[in-house]
């Protein structure tokens, strides 16, 4: 079985606070409808977070680019590669469990950043997840590989 932790955790600010505001946070608490508190939560749409693996600011620093964590839109920064997984896939996070729905492969907002940047993690971006319960997770939470879809 394939184990890691979790780096970092981010939220998007509601309007009551700095709107689009992307906030690191030692903790937060989601469920089906996505993290509870962001703006994001409930919004009508299907309820996806974004979990990046290291892997994928290793390979920017490769290339010599420095850009802080976060960059990635991610709510989950884990220590694990993960971008193996299909739709269908279930994570263990802490006490979560989280279905993988895929690649996440918007990368227009990057060429802001680096115009090779979008190339250079092709593939790599991330992973669209979606929370199958309520409960929460922390940083330093143990990520676990539950079934391979």
């Amino acid at each position: 079985m394939t184990s890691g932790k979790v780096l970092s955790l981010y939220m998007t600010m509601p309007d009551m606070m700095r709107s689009g505001h992307r906030m690191k946070v030692e903790d937060f608490d989601c469920d089906d409808n996505g993290i509870v508190g962001s703006r994001d939560y409930d919004n009508g749409k299907e309820p996806t977070m974004v979990l990046v693996s290291k892997k994928s600011y290793d390979i920017i620093e490769e290339a010599e680019l420095v850009f802080e964590r976060g960059l990635l839109m991610e709510d989950i920064y884990v220590d694990i590669d993960l971008y193996h997984l299909k739709k269908g896939s279930i994570i263990e996070i802490g006490e979560m469990l989280f279905e993988v729905k895929g690649p996440c492969e918007d990368y227009r907002y990057l060429y802001a950043f680096a115009p090779e940047l979008p190339e250079l993690i092709h593939g790599k971006r991330g992973l669209f997840i979606s929370p199958l319960e309520y409960g929460g997770i922390a940083v330093g939470n143990k990520v676990s590989v539950l079934k391979e879809a």
